[in-house]
């Protein structure tokens, strides 16, 4: 049998002591870069966060999301003169929320803002929303105001001269409903929405 004296085994058990120590270091390090990782992965999936507050204008008087939000709300931008998609999404949202009981139907509201400040007017875009559903709110302002407000969202809209059309312009827009916690924070959103079961799930998911 192999003798060791006694300097061997304190080199021995010092040499075993390094050895787990750079062990736990190395353990320690992997632990750290893969909650790095995970951590860098959440972050870029949640993306930026948008929205916030805004003005516009409402029926002629100034309206401020802040004074006016619910527990939940959903956002289309738009105009009243839209031949297409303006009024699938808000009739699919219209009938959404006459799914909804009583109680959450109270807590949702659906805002309609304008794009088309040179030829909507406040009480025709208010018109316009509520012909979906009383609780509609319609929303314009002066094309700056506008513009600043919509840019939160990511929403964004083109003006197009089309000789073709009744009105002799139509306007490229985001279709898209976006959905807003009560601080106008994007917390979720529905791209092309096209089924009021659709967005009654979302607005259940969000509530």
């Amino acid at each position: 049998m192999l003798q060791l004296g006694g300097g061997a085994i304190r080199l021995y058990i010092k040499t075993m002591k390094s050895f787990k120590k750079q062990m736990l270091m190395a353990f320690l390090a992997g632990v750290l870069a893969l909650a790095a990782l995970g951590a860098g992965l959440w972050f870029s999936q949640q993306g930026p966060r948008m929205g916030g507050d805004f003005s516009l204008i409402h029926e002629g008087a100034a309206w401020t999301f802040s004074d006016h939000a619910k527990p939940l709300n959903l956002l289309y931008v738009g105009y009243a003169k839209c031949p297409d998609v303006c009024p699938m999404a808000l009739s699919f949202s219209a009938q959404a929320i006459k799914q909804l009981d009583s109680k959450d139907a109270d807590r949702v509201q659906l805002i309609f803002i304008s794009v088309d400040a040179k030829n909507d007017t406040a009480e025709s875009v208010s018109t316009y929303a509520k012909q979906f559903n009383p609780s509609f709110v319609g929303l314009t302002g002066t094309q700056e105001s506008i513009d600043q407000a919509i840019k939160l969202f990511g929403a964004s809209y083109m003006v197009e001269q089309d000789p073709k059309s009744y009105l002799g312009y139509s306007i490229a827009h985001t279709d898209r409903i976006f959905i807003l916690n009560k601080k106008g924070i994007v917390v979720d959103s529905i791209p092309s929405p096209r089924s009021a079961d659709e967005i009654v799930q979302k607005i259940k998911e969000n509530l």
